[in-house]
């Protein structure tokens, strides 16, 4: 029989979530460890654009939802991390920009505009003045206006480190098996190299793996959706760093475009671009995207460009709790059923809101170790520690 191995909470999924949870789950003093099939962030986190938002872009209709409502505190959340003053010490985490922007070209609702001018949202949006434009928007054939937001934006894969580093890299490369007994109860987790895992509780924090993972312990109370996105890359090496949200009155209560600037292996910036873009993309085939990207951008920055410009698109498949009509989820998401947990942050910018919730939920209905922030000893033999994944800019230019 193979052997066990016995340890407080196993996360399974090395994602933003999972690592965010277990190191949560570290400082509280449980014993834990987190499993992940392939490379850390290698699905949704690693493909995010990076932006810690205050949910801004939700109020595009002219008004507050629900979504942007939730989310507007998480920038000082994450700030707070950023500079070794919050719930996670994230102070080696590379930040890609401090200001955000939200710009026109021209053509926007005057119900919006009043709203972003409202005194409800003045403390989370500024109007620059045309002398402070940064590039592009500097340009004299740039009519439109530009606000500045709260937002910021990271460099994902330098999160991703950081927080395996904080977890003393108690973060192993496996395939894993869920073992359930008749009242859908998991038992314990089998090893692609034969160990069985025993754990108090089980966290699924594996984005679209937690479909197949529930299915397999027969759990039929807990539903995932997909949303997917095609998002467009552009590297050249004359591109400004540019960091905003293009909004019109053709994309309605969404921006037209999101774009984030990155660099290559060999420096080169590349424009990250999603939005109404990437969601609207899903139909394109990639040579349709790109030129539909191409033709967007002309429209927005005519006196662009880019010389030797390079293309390329990347599909992401967003896993979230089910919602009425397939909606995007306002708020992140963790459900129980016995002893095990399944989450979905359902934004980048959410999972300090989550972990909190779900630490709080701990506190409630586990008992705690006797001294918090206890060393993790539990060694797996055999496993290598898994790597954090390439962005996907990375390996297309």
């Amino acid at each position: 029989m193979a052997d066990t191995l016995k340890t407080d909470i196993v996360v399974i999924g090395g994602g933003i979530s999972g690592l965010w949870l277990l190191n949560a789950f570290k400082q509280l003093g449980f014993n834990s460890l987190l499993l992940e099939k392939n490379t850390l962030g290698g699905d949704q986190t690693i493909a995010s654009q990076g932006m810690i938002h205050g949910g801004i872009k939700y109020t595009l209709g002219g008004f507050s939802t629900p979504a942007s409502i939730s989310i507007a505190s998480m920038p000082e959340t994450w700030r707070n991390c950023l500079s070794g003053a919050g719930t996670m010490d994230l102070r080696q985490v590379d930040v890609l920009s401090n200001d955000y922007y939200l710009f026109s070209d021209g053509s926007i609702s005057s119900k919006l505009t009043a709203f972003l001018g409202s005194k409800s949202i003045r403390s989370r949006v500024s109007s620059l003045p045309r002398q402070e434009y940064p590039k592009p928007f500097s340009n004299a054939q740039f009519k439109g206006w530009l606000y500045q937001l709260q937002d910021l934006v990271i460099n994902t894969s330098s999160l991703l480190t950081t927080l395996q580093n904080l977890a003393e890299k108690h973060t192993f490369r496996t395939s894993v098996r869920l073992v359930c007994n008749t009242h859908n109860q998991v038992e314990c987790v089998q090893l692609e190299n034969g160990l069985s895992l025993k754990a108090s509780l089980y966290v699924l924090a594996a984005g679209a793996g937690n479909a197949d993972l529930l299915a397999a312990c027969n759990i039929g109370s807990i539903k995932m959706q997909r949303r997917p996105l095609h998002q467009v890359m552009l590297c050249s090496e004359d591109l400004p760093s540019v960091f905003a949200h293009a909004v019109s009155l053709g994309s309605a209560d969404k921006p037209r475009i999101t774009i984030t600037t990155h660099k290559t292996k060999n420096g080169v910036p590349v424009w990250y671009l999603g939005g109404d873009l990437a969601e609207t993309g899903v139909r394109r085939s990639e040579g349709e995207q790109i030129d539909f990207a191409q033709k967007e951008l002309s429209s927005l920055f005519p006196w662009m460009t880019p010389s030797k410009a390079q293309w390329a698109t990347h599909r992401i498949d967003r896993a979230e709790p089910a919602q009425a009509e397939r909606n995007r989820p306002d708020h992140p998401y963790h459900k129980s059923t016995q002893n095990l947990l399944v989450c979905w942050p359902t934004k980048l910018t959410l999972v300090p809101m989550m972990a909190e919730s779900i630490c709080a939920t701990l506190t409630r209905e586990h008992t705690l170790p006797a001294q918090p922030g206890g060393k993790n000893h539990l060694a797996l033999p055999d496993l290598p520690i898994a790597e954090v994944s390439p962005a996907p800019w990375e390996t297309a230019f």
